[in-house]
């Protein structure tokens, strides 16, 4: 099963925290055997061997759970950038979130959206659409206007026409797109890859 890319990866893992705990139990002991008693000395020094072993594993599985949240970090603000800019383009949009994916079609999906203008959460048919879309994410659409008039009724099921969709980005990267230090960041690794 992937992985949802809208949600951010976690940092810390119980791997990592365990081994890390290990690590630290291995060498206390290794350093109160090699200081009290001096006949253990093969076994201090085993052990020490086993804490540094475990705390170079440790470090490694850290090193990559802060790298892979990172580059979440920096791909999210990218989207949102490219969401915005898409945005300010286009006349007439609104924003829609993704809260649950009921069942998935070739010719669309079955979703419960939250219009965020609004705060009304209602059942939609998403026309196949060509990014891959999942729960947490935010639609730039245009609204239909013979399905959604000002002062009027929200429809039962609101159809959201392909034609209708723009671009899209993880609700949950909004903070790190309004904090002014992840564009920065954003921008150096966009640079970096070209």
């Amino acid at each position: 099963m992937r992985t949802n890319p809208m949600v951010k990866p976690q940092t810390s893992s119980g791997w990592a925290v365990t081994l890390t705990v290990i690590s630290c139990a291995c060498l206390s002991i290794a350093t109160r055997m090699l200081l009290l008693q001096p006949t253990a000395t093969v076994i201090g020094w085993t052990l020490v061997a086993i804490a540094v072993v475990l705390a170079v594993v440790s470090a490694a599985i850290w090193f990559v759970k802060i790298r892979r949240s990172k580059a979440w970090v920096t791909h999210a603000v990218q989207q949102w950038e490219y969401f915005s800019t898409v945005k300010t383009q286009l006349g007439v949009t609104t924003e829609v979130t993704v809260l649950d994916i009921h069942a998935l079609d070739p010719t669309g999906t079955w979703v419960t959206i939250r219009w965020d203008k609004f705060g009304y959460v209602q059942r939609a048919w998403m026309e196949a659409i060509s990014d891959e879309i999942w729960r947490g994410s935010v639609l730039l659409v245009s609204p239909d206007p013979a399905q959604i008039q000002v002062h009027g009724p929200w429809p039962e099921i609101y159809y959201l026409l392909a034609r209708d969709y723009h671009a899209f980005a993880s609700a949950q990267a909004l903070p790190y797109f309004r904090d002014p230090k992840h564009h920065s960041l954003a921008r150096a690794n966009q640079s970096k890859t070209k």
